[in-house]
């Protein structure tokens, strides 16, 4: 497929798959600083300075993060409309979560 300057391009992927190294590399670093910033806001109620707790929880998080984001990728190239990607993917989402409940139930609860 020729690109706007006459060159050859990739042709666009029909299963969503991302052929460009750069969006990847793009994305992962999206990623990662979600997870630094999730990392931040429970350090403040956990054991303080260098304690791993908050970027494991974070870590954690983040998987189920990365576990959604390219299962709407591959939605959307099998002709899934919006309105089922967004009835699919709560549902889903839910059940990722749902997963981590156990490790981080109790993880930087707020006490009255």
């Amino acid at each position: 497929m020729p690109s706007h300057d006459g060159r050859q391009s990739p042709a666009p992927s029909r299963t969503g798959e991302i052929t460009s190294p750069t969006l990847p590399a793009r994305l992962r670093d999206l990623h990662d600083r979600r997870e630094a910033a999730l990392a931040e806001v429970p350090a403040t109620a956990s054991g303080g300075p260098g304690d791993i707790t908050p970027r494991a929880a974070a870590a954690l998080l983040g998987t189920a993060h990365r576990a959604l984001f390219p299962r709407i990728q591959e939605l959307t190239p099998d002709g899934r409309d919006n309105a089922e990607i967004a009835t699919v993917v709560p549902e889903e989402a839910a059940r990722a979560f749902d997963l981590l409940e156990p490790s981080l139930a109790d993880y930087a609860a707020a006490t009255a």
